[in-house]
């Protein structure tokens, strides 16, 4: 979540708007929550290489779409990780295999928990029986768990030979696409998606080579990853853990190298330019990336609250909390109109501190101007103070619940939100959860990890044979 997202998208569509043409107005497109559809409307007009104002605004919008989609994946990523370790926790009381220590392991892992993913790696290893690429996808795991608790130091050197296991390990050492062997390509939907988090990380990145990876890695996402399980002759389905963070990376990651050129051609049309503001975009970007002191050095110009607010995360990030709470203390006390009490609300959620300055604000906002987003910051403020109960009410005033098929009409983030907290607090309204993903899955197919996994944990509370089979196999 980000405070200014809707505020920034609505600026943004008051100077955006294009000559009329045959093809669907993209902005319109943006609105309805139709991203690639925008992107791709977009790519149109800046095919030929012609750099011109409508060229220009062209990459605008496309840096706002990728930037949304990095915010949706964003909110995919926690529900995912919640969704999984409920799933394969329930799958190995019913009789666990290497397959599944495996990855519950690197649930764990990825949400910190490297006690409990030792823990889950060497049980995997103990077992054993789950083939080589397995138990070498293991050992790199483990490895890098060991290293994350301080019990190991230097290089993994484990000759490790499967193709999927070696873009793990290097992606968990944190490696560029610099030190990537040359001619060594990605074999397997695992490989391809740590390719792209390793080009991520490459000083000056290639946009076309990661646009390219990207969609090798939305189209493998489609499908799960695929195992034998050898001790029973029984296909399973497995999901990676990293996709739905690695996706939101990636649209950041695509969102901030197209400012970047935009900032290198707005030159040309100063008047444009001025519209724009994207030192303030890029440094939004990089702060959702944790690139924090890049974040800072875009920051030049943050006069208004958007601007402020982003300048607060950027000084509790770097150390200056106290610097961060005296701007936010000061925004909250001159704080006038709804959506700028909102949008310092969300801050306070983003940053973890004083939530109760930010619930007050949040609650004087919903009442002074109503609506999906404004009950939505209410609603995150309540569940992050425990107050469960009166978060949910706030959620489902803003959800329509026969409009869950329609993007158009309800903002897929939302949606996320509140079958996330209808998960956390309510097991009977789980096949609720499975309908709604199942809505989310035909729009962006990169979730459908989330509708079958929650699938399976809604069967395994029911009784019948053909439910505890979907519950076994994960959809």
């Amino acid at each position: 979540m980000t405070f200014s997202r809707t505020k920034g998208l609505f600026l943004f569509l008051a100077f955006l708007q294009l000559p009329s043409e045959a093809k669907e107005d993209p902005v319109e497109l943006i609105r309805r929550h139709r991203y690639d559809e925008a992107i791709a409307s977009w790519d149109k007009d800046l095919e030929g290489g012609k750099l011109d104002e409508k060229a220009l605004r062209a990459l605008k919008g496309k840096s706002l779409a990728y930037y949304r989609l990095g915010s949706l994946y964003g909110e995919y990523s926690g529900f995912s990780n919640a969704i999984m370790a409920e799933y394969y926790t329930a799958l190995i009381e019913t009789g666990a295999s290497a397959i599944h220590f495996l990855y519950l392991g690197q649930i764990q892992y990825q949400t910190g928990k490297f006690g409990e993913a030792k823990a889950s790696f060497e049980k995997a290893k103990k077992l054993g029986g789950a083939g080589p690429n397995i138990l070498e996808m293991v050992d790199v795991f483990l490895f890098f768990t060991r290293k994350r608790l301080g019990e190991v130091t230097g290089e993994m050197n484990l000759g490790v030979k499967d193709n999927a296991s070696q873009w793990q390990a290097m992606e968990l050492k944190g490696s560029g696409a610099g030190e990537v062997p040359q001619g060594m390509g990605g074999q397997s939907q695992r490989s391809r998606r740590c390719k792209l988090k390793v080009l991520l990380r490459t000083s000056a990145p290639t946009f076309q080579e990661i646009e390219s990876t990207l969609k090798a890695v939305l189209n493998d996402a489609q499908q799960p990853e695929m195992y034998l399980d050898q001790g029973k002759n029984t296909q399973i389905n497995f999901y990676d853990p990293f996709l739905m963070e690695t996706l939101s990376d990636t649209y950041y990651t695509l969102s901030k190298l197209t400012n970047l050129r935009i900032r290198d051609e707005e030159k040309k049309f100063p008047d444009l330019a001025a519209k724009f503001n994207t030192d303030l975009a890029l440094s939004e970007s990089c702060a959702r990336l944790g690139q924090w002191k890049e974040a800072a050095g875009f920051l030049t110009k943050a006069e208004d609250v958007e601007g402020q607010l982003l300048k607060a995360q950027v000084l509790a990030h770097t150390n200056k909390v106290n610097e961060a709470k005296s701007l936010m203390e000061s925004l909250s006390n001159s704080a006038k109109s709804p959506s700028d009490k909102k949008d310092i609300a969300d801050c306070y959620y983003l940053l973890g501190f004083d939530l109760d300055k930010g619930l007050k604000l949040a609650g004087q906002a919903v009442k002074e101007k109503n609506g999906p987003n404004y009950y939505r910051t209410f609603a995150n403020l309540l569940f992050a103070t425990g107050q469960a109960e009166a978060a949910m009410q706030q959620y489902a005033k803003g959800y329509k619940i026969e409009y869950r098929n329609r993007i158009d009409q309800i903002d897929p983030e939302y949606m996320t939100d509140y079958a996330y907290a209808i998960f956390k607090t309510n097991k009977l309204r789980y096949e609720e959860i499975v309908e709604t993903l199942y809505h989310l899955q035909k729009e962006f197919p990169a979730c459908r990890q989330m509708h079958y996994c929650m699938q399976g944990i809604s069967a395994g509370l029911a009784r019948s044979y053909e439910s505890q089979r979907i519950f076994r196999k994960g959809g």
